[in-house]
């Protein structure tokens, strides 16, 4: 049972998910040695050892590739039931719908060390989730991250991505669009078309580029080494990938997540999308935001909300580097 619970002094919202409690941990605390595939979930054979496959795209001999199923410990779900709400609070039950996309069958693969095409069909299962979700008019906004490593928050070692809708749409996610709307009617112009021009002309803080996405490390960047991959089109809504722009996605997205693996021996991360809510008219421009998590957020940044970046964002660039074209190592499907 899950709660969507609001403050009393912000109105900000906190998701009460009792249910996740119960959840299996493969990480418990950091540097924890690995668990191994054994009784991994998400490892062929074990499927029965998750709810049925909502979407499966297999090999010419059948097998499965990218697996996705509802999420057995998911923070919200389809039940709809009538909560006690204390008279001084406002609370709502946690309607919602949480799943799991596994990005490979081999447990060991990191996502740095998939093939081009085998990111190309995870992102293909995203997009075919993601719209069957949309179509609950219930849902307000449909959030898609991959969390990696015990400090990333991922419970489980198995590479998946998951995908969350909510029947609410996120303050944050409202103030970078209103941001955008508030820059578009001062400027008539897109602010993250601006960025794109600005930064591949800059170059200082360009880290790659194919014909079809910039990543740069961002300006204001709240994490040492966080990056940003941004379509150099304006397009308003991430479902609406074609088949070019997703290789295109996955062609950039695969040497900059080598590049963290190699340079910061496997660091834990988070990829967070950011896109319009499935039924905003809204104007705004769609991305992936990467923040690998080096750094811990102490007193101040909880506090005030500001966060203490201890590298600047040009020189991350210079680290981060990438060449589309060249793929740093041999690729694993």
């Amino acid at each position: 049972m899950s709660e969507i619970r609001f403050d009393l002094i912000t109105g900000k919202m906190v998701i009460i998910a009792v249910e996740r409690a119960k959840r299996p941990h493969d990480f418990v605390i950091a540097h924890q040695e690995k668990k191994g595939s054994k009784n991994c979930p998400f490892c062929p054979g074990n499927e029965a050892m998750t709810p049925p496959a909502l979407i499966e795209i297999k090999d010419k001999k059948g097998k499965w590739l990218v697996r996705g199923f509802p999420n057995k410990f998911g923070a919200l779900n389809r039940e709809e039931k009538e909560i006690e709400v204390p008279a001084l609070y406002k609370a709502e039950y946690g309607y919602g719908v949480a799943e799991v996309i596994v990005e490979s069958p081999y447990h060991d693969v990191t996502f740095g060390g998939l093939s081009v095409e085998q990111i190309k069909m995870v992102f293909h299962a995203i997009v075919e989730r993601y719209k069957a979700i949309a179509e609950d008019k219930k849902i307000k906004y449909i959030q898609v991250f991959k969390n990696f490593g015990p400090r990333g928050g991922a419970s489980l070692e198995h590479g998946h991505w998951q995908i969350i809708g909510t029947p609410f749409v996120p303050d944050l996610v409202n103030k970078e669009i209103e941001g955008t709307q508030d820059y578009i009617k001062k400027e008539r112009k897109c602010p993250y078309c601006e960025i794109v021009q600005y930064e591949k002309e800059a170059g200082v803080r360009l880290i790659g580029e194919n014909e079809y996405f910039l990543a740069i490390a961002p300006y204001a960047s709240q994490y040492p080494y966080e990056s940003w991959i941004i379509p150099k089109i304006h397009q308003e809504k991430f479902e609406d990938l074609d088949e070019k722009h997703l290789s295109g996605l996955a062609e950039i997205l695969k040497p900059l997540i080598e590049k963290y693996e190699k340079e910061f021996d496997m660091p834990p991360y988070n990829i967070v999308l950011h896109t319009l809510p499935p039924e905003d008219l809204r104007n705004y421009h769609w991305h992936l935001e990467i923040a690998p998590r080096l750094t811990i957020a102490a007193g101040f940044e909880l506090g005030t909300g500001v966060y203490i970046n201890p590298v600047a964002p040009e020189l991350a660039a210079s680290v981060l580097k990438i060449d589309v074209l060249q793929p740093a190592r041999k690729e694993v499907v």
